[in-house]
Protein backbone atom coordinates (compact mmCIF):
# COMPACT_ATOMS: atom_id res chain seq x y z
CA UNK A 1 0.00 0.00 0.00
CA UNK A 2 1.93 3.62 -1.00
CA UNK A 3 0.47 6.14 1.20
CA UNK A 4 1.09 9.09 1.27
CA UNK A 5 1.55 11.25 4.66
CA UNK A 6 4.10 13.04 6.73
CA UNK A 7 6.75 11.25 8.39
CA UNK A 8 8.53 11.78 11.71
CA UNK A 9 11.57 10.03 12.37
CA UNK A 10 15.20 11.22 12.77
CA UNK A 11 18.38 10.29 11.10
CA UNK A 12 19.54 6.65 9.98
CA UNK A 13 20.70 4.48 13.12
CA UNK A 14 20.92 0.65 13.71
CA UNK A 15 19.72 0.24 17.25
CA UNK A 16 16.81 2.20 19.15
CA UNK A 17 15.41 1.22 23.04
CA UNK A 18 12.30 2.79 24.23
CA UNK A 19 10.39 1.81 27.36
CA UNK A 20 9.81 -1.98 27.35
CA UNK A 21 11.52 -2.54 24.06
CA UNK A 22 14.61 -2.44 22.35
CA UNK A 23 14.99 -2.34 17.96
CA UNK A 24 18.02 -3.40 16.43
CA UNK A 25 18.55 -3.35 12.61
CA UNK A 26 19.38 -6.32 11.05
CA UNK A 27 19.77 -5.67 7.16
CA UNK A 28 19.21 -3.50 4.62
CA UNK A 29 16.93 -5.04 2.33
CA UNK A 30 17.59 -5.49 -1.49
CA UNK A 31 16.05 -3.25 -3.31
CA UNK A 32 13.56 -5.53 -5.19
CA UNK A 33 12.53 -5.82 -1.94
CA UNK A 34 11.69 -2.08 -0.89
CA UNK A 35 7.93 -2.31 -0.85
CA UNK A 36 8.22 -5.03 1.65
CA UNK A 37 4.50 -5.85 3.06
CA UNK A 38 4.77 -8.34 5.04
CA UNK A 39 7.36 -11.32 7.08
CA UNK A 40 6.84 -14.50 8.57
CA UNK A 41 9.96 -17.21 10.07
CA UNK A 42 9.25 -20.04 8.59
CA UNK A 43 10.25 -23.20 11.04
CA UNK A 44 13.04 -20.92 12.54
CA UNK A 45 15.13 -21.44 9.31
CA UNK A 46 13.97 -18.96 6.77
CA UNK A 47 12.73 -15.73 6.94
CA UNK A 48 9.58 -15.46 3.87
CA UNK A 49 8.67 -11.65 2.96
CA UNK A 50 6.80 -9.83 0.03
CA UNK A 51 5.59 -6.61 -1.79
CA UNK A 52 2.67 -4.93 -2.08
CA UNK A 53 0.53 -3.69 -4.70
CA UNK A 54 1.43 -3.21 -8.32
CA UNK A 55 4.46 -5.61 -7.60
CA UNK A 56 5.03 -9.22 -9.31
CA UNK A 57 3.69 -12.19 -7.36
CA UNK A 58 6.58 -13.02 -6.11
CA UNK A 59 7.58 -14.04 -2.31
CA UNK A 60 11.18 -13.81 -1.65
CA UNK A 61 13.16 -16.17 0.88
CA UNK A 62 15.77 -14.92 3.18
CA UNK A 63 17.78 -16.44 6.18
CA UNK A 64 17.49 -15.09 9.49
CA UNK A 65 20.81 -12.76 8.78
CA UNK A 66 18.76 -10.80 6.14
CA UNK A 67 20.62 -12.18 3.34
CA UNK A 68 18.27 -13.74 0.04
CA UNK A 69 18.21 -16.75 -0.80
CA UNK A 70 15.90 -17.37 -3.45
CA UNK A 71 12.15 -16.68 -4.85
CA UNK A 72 9.26 -18.50 -5.67
CA UNK A 73 6.84 -16.67 -8.33
CA UNK A 74 3.36 -17.90 -8.06
CA UNK A 75 2.30 -18.56 -11.48
CA UNK A 76 -2.09 -18.49 -11.33
CA UNK A 77 -2.61 -15.18 -9.73
CA UNK A 78 -1.03 -11.57 -9.21
CA UNK A 79 -0.35 -9.21 -7.37
CA UNK A 80 -2.90 -6.80 -6.36
CA UNK A 81 -2.07 -5.51 -3.32
CA UNK A 82 -0.44 -8.00 -1.16
CA UNK A 83 -0.50 -7.18 2.59
CA UNK A 84 0.58 -9.97 5.17
CA UNK A 85 1.94 -13.66 5.56
CA UNK A 86 1.14 -16.31 7.85
CA UNK A 87 1.84 -19.74 8.74
CA UNK A 88 0.19 -22.80 9.64
CA UNK A 89 1.13 -25.24 12.15
CA UNK A 90 1.96 -27.48 8.92
CA UNK A 91 4.20 -25.04 7.60
CA UNK A 92 1.76 -23.87 4.82
CA UNK A 93 2.38 -20.20 3.88
CA UNK A 94 -0.65 -18.24 3.26
CA UNK A 95 -0.13 -14.24 1.68
CA UNK A 96 -3.18 -12.14 1.69
CA UNK A 97 -3.99 -10.20 -1.06
CA UNK A 98 -6.54 -7.69 0.94
CA UNK A 99 -5.45 -4.11 0.66
CA UNK A 100 -8.36 -2.35 -0.29
CA UNK A 101 -7.74 1.50 0.04
CA UNK A 102 -10.44 2.77 -2.00
CA UNK A 103 -13.09 -0.15 -0.27
CA UNK A 104 -14.48 -0.91 -3.57
CA UNK A 105 -13.20 -3.93 -4.02
CA UNK A 106 -15.93 -6.66 -3.98
CA UNK A 107 -13.46 -9.93 -2.74
CA UNK A 108 -10.31 -10.08 -1.36
CA UNK A 109 -8.16 -13.44 -1.85
CA UNK A 110 -5.74 -14.99 0.02
CA UNK A 111 -2.87 -17.67 -1.60
CA UNK A 112 -1.81 -21.04 0.17
CA UNK A 113 1.46 -21.73 -0.46
CA UNK A 114 2.21 -25.61 0.53
CA UNK A 115 5.18 -26.19 2.66
CA UNK A 116 6.81 -28.64 0.04
CA UNK A 117 7.25 -25.82 -1.87
CA UNK A 118 9.02 -23.49 0.66
CA UNK A 119 11.25 -26.61 1.40
CA UNK A 120 12.17 -27.76 -2.10
CA UNK A 121 13.86 -25.20 -4.28
CA UNK A 122 11.00 -25.00 -6.86
CA UNK A 123 11.23 -21.43 -8.85
CA UNK A 124 7.32 -21.41 -9.38
CA UNK A 125 4.38 -23.04 -8.02
CA UNK A 126 0.42 -22.98 -8.27
CA UNK A 127 -1.22 -21.82 -4.83
CA UNK A 128 -4.92 -22.81 -3.58
CA UNK A 129 -7.07 -19.88 -3.84
CA UNK A 130 -8.90 -18.87 -0.94
CA UNK A 131 -11.59 -16.01 -1.85
CA UNK A 132 -13.30 -13.64 0.87
CA UNK A 133 -16.33 -11.41 0.42
CA UNK A 134 -17.66 -9.05 3.69
CA UNK A 135 -20.84 -10.09 3.98
CA UNK A 136 -21.65 -6.93 5.38
CA UNK A 137 -20.71 -4.52 3.14
CA UNK A 138 -23.13 -3.64 0.87
CA UNK A 139 -21.76 -0.29 -0.61
CA UNK A 140 -18.21 -0.29 -3.23
CA UNK A 141 -17.29 2.10 -1.54
CA UNK A 142 -19.24 2.35 1.39
CA UNK A 143 -19.70 6.28 3.27
CA UNK A 144 -16.78 8.07 5.02
CA UNK A 145 -18.03 7.08 8.56
CA UNK A 146 -17.90 3.12 6.98
CA UNK A 147 -14.28 2.55 5.20
CA UNK A 148 -14.12 -0.55 7.25
CA UNK A 149 -13.05 -2.73 4.73
CA UNK A 150 -9.04 -2.53 3.74
CA UNK A 151 -6.93 -4.56 5.81
CA UNK A 152 -3.03 -5.22 5.94
CA UNK A 153 -3.22 -7.29 8.73
CA UNK A 154 -3.84 -11.53 8.88
CA UNK A 155 -2.37 -14.42 11.12
CA UNK A 156 -3.30 -18.18 11.55
CA UNK A 157 -4.81 -20.01 14.27
CA UNK A 158 -6.52 -23.35 15.22
CA UNK A 159 -7.13 -24.47 10.98
CA UNK A 160 -8.55 -20.68 10.26
CA UNK A 161 -7.29 -17.91 9.09
CA UNK A 162 -7.77 -14.02 10.40
CA UNK A 163 -8.30 -10.22 8.99
CA UNK A 164 -7.73 -8.00 11.03
CA UNK A 165 -9.28 -4.07 8.86
CA UNK A 166 -7.22 -1.13 8.75
CA UNK A 167 -9.44 1.67 9.56
CA UNK A 168 -10.06 4.53 7.04
CA UNK A 169 -13.44 5.69 8.21
CA UNK A 170 -13.58 9.77 8.49
CA UNK A 171 -13.78 10.71 11.65
CA UNK A 172 -11.50 8.25 12.77
CA UNK A 173 -12.44 5.61 15.26
CA UNK A 174 -9.51 3.10 15.17
CA UNK A 175 -11.75 0.52 15.54
CA UNK A 176 -10.34 -3.01 13.79
CA UNK A 177 -12.88 -5.88 12.88
CA UNK A 178 -12.02 -9.49 12.66
CA UNK A 179 -13.32 -11.64 10.28
CA UNK A 180 -12.87 -15.27 10.55
CA UNK A 181 -13.01 -18.06 7.79
CA UNK A 182 -11.42 -21.30 7.05
CA UNK A 183 -7.83 -21.66 6.24
CA UNK A 184 -8.50 -24.22 3.06
CA UNK A 185 -9.22 -23.42 -0.80
CA UNK A 186 -12.71 -22.34 -0.99
CA UNK A 187 -15.10 -19.01 -1.33
CA UNK A 188 -16.22 -17.51 2.00
CA UNK A 189 -18.83 -14.85 3.25
CA UNK A 190 -18.07 -13.72 6.25
CA UNK A 191 -19.08 -11.34 8.79
CA UNK A 192 -17.03 -9.42 11.86
CA UNK A 193 -17.03 -11.51 15.24
CA UNK A 194 -15.92 -8.55 17.40
CA UNK A 195 -13.68 -4.93 16.77
CA UNK A 196 -10.23 -4.53 18.11
CA UNK A 197 -9.34 -0.63 19.82
CA UNK A 198 -5.56 -0.56 19.45
CA UNK A 199 -5.20 3.02 19.42
CA UNK A 200 -7.66 6.30 18.63
CA UNK A 201 -4.96 9.06 18.17
CA UNK A 202 -5.19 9.48 14.48
CA UNK A 203 -4.68 7.73 11.36
CA UNK A 204 -0.91 8.79 11.32
CA UNK A 205 0.00 6.48 14.46
CA UNK A 206 -2.97 4.07 14.99
CA UNK A 207 -3.01 2.28 11.35
CA UNK A 208 -2.90 -1.03 11.74
CA UNK A 209 -0.06 -2.77 8.79
CA UNK A 210 0.02 -6.51 10.18
CA UNK A 211 -0.23 -9.01 12.88
CA UNK A 212 0.66 -12.20 13.82
CA UNK A 213 -0.29 -15.27 16.22
CA UNK A 214 2.34 -17.50 18.52
CA UNK A 215 0.42 -20.31 19.20
CA UNK A 216 3.17 -21.25 21.91
CA UNK A 217 1.86 -18.47 24.07
CA UNK A 218 -1.33 -17.46 22.75
CA UNK A 219 -0.05 -14.01 21.91
CA UNK A 220 -1.13 -12.01 18.88
CA UNK A 221 0.97 -9.16 18.14
CA UNK A 222 -0.26 -5.98 15.94
CA UNK A 223 2.11 -3.46 13.99
CA UNK A 224 0.65 0.30 13.48
CA UNK A 225 2.70 3.05 12.01
CA UNK A 226 3.82 4.62 15.40
CA UNK A 227 2.99 1.41 17.62
CA UNK A 228 3.49 -2.22 18.23
CA UNK A 229 0.45 -4.11 20.55
CA UNK A 230 0.65 -7.19 22.04
CA UNK A 231 -2.49 -9.02 23.12
CA UNK A 232 -2.59 -11.69 25.96
CA UNK A 233 -5.20 -13.16 28.07
CA UNK A 234 -8.10 -13.62 25.25
CA UNK A 235 -10.24 -16.78 25.11
CA UNK A 236 -10.59 -18.85 22.02
CA UNK A 237 -10.80 -16.56 19.30
CA UNK A 238 -12.24 -13.33 21.61
CA UNK A 239 -9.32 -11.33 20.89
CA UNK A 240 -11.10 -7.69 21.85
CA UNK A 241 -11.29 -9.04 24.85
CA UNK A 242 -7.54 -9.49 25.78
CA UNK A 243 -5.35 -7.02 27.46
CA UNK A 244 -3.45 -4.73 25.14
CA UNK A 245 0.37 -3.61 25.75
CA UNK A 246 1.27 -0.92 23.87
CA UNK A 247 4.72 0.16 22.78
CA UNK A 248 6.06 3.26 21.07
CA UNK A 249 8.25 2.79 18.03
CA UNK A 250 9.70 6.22 18.52
CA UNK A 251 8.10 7.87 15.47
CA UNK A 252 6.19 7.02 12.17
CA UNK A 253 7.46 5.28 9.20
CA UNK A 254 5.78 2.99 7.07
CA UNK A 255 6.26 0.03 9.27
CA UNK A 256 4.17 -3.30 6.87
CA UNK A 257 5.34 -6.56 8.33
CA UNK A 258 5.87 -8.03 11.75
CA UNK A 259 6.43 -11.78 12.97
CA UNK A 260 7.18 -13.80 15.71
CA UNK A 261 10.71 -14.82 16.95
CA UNK A 262 12.24 -16.79 19.08
CA UNK A 263 11.59 -15.95 23.05
CA UNK A 264 10.74 -12.63 23.79
CA UNK A 265 11.89 -11.57 20.09
CA UNK A 266 10.29 -10.22 16.89
CA UNK A 267 10.66 -9.31 13.57
CA UNK A 268 9.93 -6.14 11.49
CA UNK A 269 10.29 -4.68 8.22
CA UNK A 270 9.68 -1.09 6.49
CA UNK A 271 9.24 -0.12 3.48
CA UNK A 272 11.87 2.59 1.83
CA UNK A 273 10.58 5.64 1.49
CA UNK A 274 12.28 8.88 0.32
CA UNK A 275 13.53 10.85 2.10
CA UNK A 276 13.22 8.72 5.65
CA UNK A 277 14.70 5.41 4.36
CA UNK A 278 14.00 2.30 5.29
CA UNK A 279 13.45 -0.97 3.30
CA UNK A 280 15.23 -2.73 6.01
CA UNK A 281 14.95 -5.99 8.84
CA UNK A 282 14.73 -5.41 12.49
CA UNK A 283 14.77 -7.63 15.31
CA UNK A 284 12.64 -6.04 18.45
CA UNK A 285 13.38 -7.64 22.13
CA UNK A 286 10.52 -7.38 24.47
CA UNK A 287 12.11 -6.47 27.92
Amino acid sequence: MKSLFTYFFVGVISSLTFAGISIQKIADLPTNMYETSGIELYKNKYLLTHNDSGNKPELFILDLKGVFLRKITLTNVKNIDWEDITIDDHGNVYIADIGNNTNERKAVFIYKIKAKDIESSVKETEVDIIQVKYEDQTEFPPKEDNLNYDAEAMFWKDDSLFILTKCRTVPFTGRSYVYGFPAKKGSYKVKPSGHIQFCDAGWRSCSLTAADYDPATNTIVALLYGKLCIIKDFKKNRFWEGDITTYNLGGIKQREGVCFGEKNTLYMTDEYRRPIGGGNLYKITLK
